[in-house]
């Protein structure tokens, strides 16, 4: 019997959800698909400031690499501006639920919102190219979906919610798209459908919080179930495309250094808690946070001491 209802409410829960899914897919804008990719590179930097020379130099880089290409910077008011005129205020108030600390999140989900209406190339801000978009890009190209690879990425990307479309996670930091391509409009339900259930008791705070809610395994449950329906073109790596993941010298600098901070260091609800989630959050959270930060030393010391083993 327990079996049974258990069953049960996991079936409830799916047709909840895909519910939910048509229910922001009707909403959306519906923009022509475009036949090929616009020649324009689109990257965010927020809040407004002084950017990091380093990242300066980068820009710098890409632009003049891609001489014949149209180059976009957004930053927090571009961005609230272009949600507000191009998805109205129903989208804005999802977008502004994103705790700002989550700068990484709402990044994603930007991203998403942006690429759906104009499309192009977007690459994150601490991303680089190391080759000509036109020299990787092709003619036919409406969109183009890549994994990891590399040994210095080995385990990225690898999440058992995603096993059952074969475990691991499309990159997306960087995004090639045709204006208006299906992928989009579902990638933009999902979060906003995720965006509406995020509970941090069940989906985490943090790293995996943002993951799950706006990042790459939101992406890749709305994108990989509609492979088969609509035209991209799979590369089996970055690298296949001369993008390069960052011009820092590791992951987690890139992010401290281009956001206030760090998403992975945060233990707060990625999503502005109502009603009972907030009570629950209020009563339960510290002691979830409590157990999960232990975790998380006592896997860093069990890593320091195989290391040590190794070597």
């Amino acid at each position: 019997m327990i079996a049974g209802a258990i069953r049960s409410k996991i079936g409830e829960a799916s047709v909840s959800i895909d519910a939910a899914l048509r229910s922001w897919e009707e909403e959306l804008p519906k923009p022509s698909l475009g036949t090929t990719i616009p020649r324009t590179i689109h990257q965010i930097f927020f809040p407004a400031g002084t950017m990091p020379a380093i990242l300066q130099q980068n820009l710098a880089k890409t632009r003049a690499l891609n001489p014949g290409w149209e180059h976009r910077l957004y930053d927090d008011v571009d961005i609230l501006e272009f949600i507000r005129s191009s998805y109205g205020p129903r989208v804005l108030a999802q977008y502004d639920r994103i705790d700002p600390k989550y700068g990484a999140a709402r990044a994603d989900f930007f991203r998403y919102l942006l690429m759906y209406r104009v499309g192009g190339v977007y690459l994150d801000i601490k991303s680089a190219l190391l080759r000509p978009l036109d020299a990787v890009l092709l003619p036919e190209d409406v969109y183009v979906l890549s994994p990891w690879r590399g040994a210095q990425f080995k385990g990225w990307g690898n999440y058992r919610i995603l096993r059952p479309f074969g475990g691991r996670e499309f990159q997306q930091w960087h995004i090639i798209a045709a204006a208006g391509h299906p992928f989009l409009r579902a990638v933009i339900a999902r979060v906003l459908c995720h965006l509406d259930a995020y509970n941090p008791l069940i989906h985490g705070t943090g790293r995996m919080g943002v993951n799950w809610s706006t990042g790459p395994i939101a992406y890749t449950l709305a994108i990989a179930p509609l492979l088969s329906q609509h035209r991209h073109r799979f590369v089996g790596g970055q690298d296949e495309l001369g993008f390069e993941y960052t011009v820092y010298g590791s992951a987690d600098r890139a992010h401290k250094s281009v956001f206030r901070y760090h998403y992975t260091d945060l233990n707060e609800p990625v999503v502005r808690l109502r009603g009972m989630r907030r009570l629950l959050w209020f009563v339960l959270g510290p002691i979830q946070v409590h157990v999960v930060d232990r975790l998380q030393k006592l896997r860093a010391a069990m890593a320091r001491r195989i290391s040590w083993l190794r070597s």
